[in-house]
């Protein structure tokens, strides 16, 4: 605790750099808790999509589907951190952000017709969200965290692809399942998204790697617009 105190006297970039060599380990039943409930979230999920595909002979949500599998593999084979946030709206925003998703549910009639379309889009942002996450490997968290500075693979055009892919996917989802509920929770998760990136580049600004790449990588979600 005193060390903590001291380095929060101390400038923001001063602070990072010394807390990168004080490691924090998450609480061994923290980590079966939080993996544990998580799962059974992504089980409800699943379980629901693949009902209503089963019932109708073609898939629901297929990139949906697709994209938190991979999110809950990572999730459990996460590596542990050099420095993680203590905000908690940072926690609060994280966890919104990757899990509120999985609050949506099939509401099977596309706006237009044009169900090939947003299965096209799901597919699209889940292959992007895919490829950036497993670029990451293992440096995968949920909450703004020092695992490494990734600067590879999609991380070249802009400075958060996963979240990117992630919003299309979920925008494909909604137009491919219309409903209050699932619009709300759009707004919601890019809402938290935004907030979440604020964070995220403000925490890991302390690190002179990830400050360089910053200079290099000038967007966060789309080339040449943010």
């Amino acid at each position: 605790m005193a060390q903590e105190a001291a380095l929060q006297g101390m400038p923001s970039h001063a602070q990072a750099d010394a807390a990168w060599k004080a490691p924090r380990r998450v609480a061994g039943w923290r980590w079966v808790f939080s993996t544990s409930t998580l799962a059974a979230l992504w089980l409800a999920f699943f379980e629901t999509n693949l009902k209503i595909s089963l019932r109708l002979g073609h898939p629901v949500g297929a990139g949906m589907m697709l994209l938190e599998l991979v999110v809950a593999t990572l999730y459990v084979c996460r590596r542990q951190p050099l420095l993680t946030s203590a905000s908690w709206f940072a926690w609060f925003a994280a966890g919104i952000g990757t899990f509120g998703a999985l609050a949506a549910r099939p509401d099977p009639h596309p706006l237009g017709g044009l169900e090939q379309l947003y299965f096209v889009l799901q597919l699209t942002g889940a292959l992007a969200a895919v490829t950036s996450l497993l670029t990451l490997g293992r440096s995968f968290g949920v909450v703004a965290a020092n695992r490494g500075v990734r600067t590879g693979g999609p991380y070249r055009l802009v400075r958060h692809p996963a979240y990117a892919g992630g919003l299309l996917t979920l925008t494909g989802y909604l137009l491919e399942n219309p409903s209050l509920p699932n619009a709300a929770i759009l707004l919601t998760v890019a809402f938290f998204q935004l907030r979440r990136i604020h964070h995220e580049e403000k925490f890991l600004n302390g690190d002179p790697g990830y400050r360089e790449y910053r200079q290099r990588v000038r967007y966060r979600l789309l080339p040449y617009i943010y």
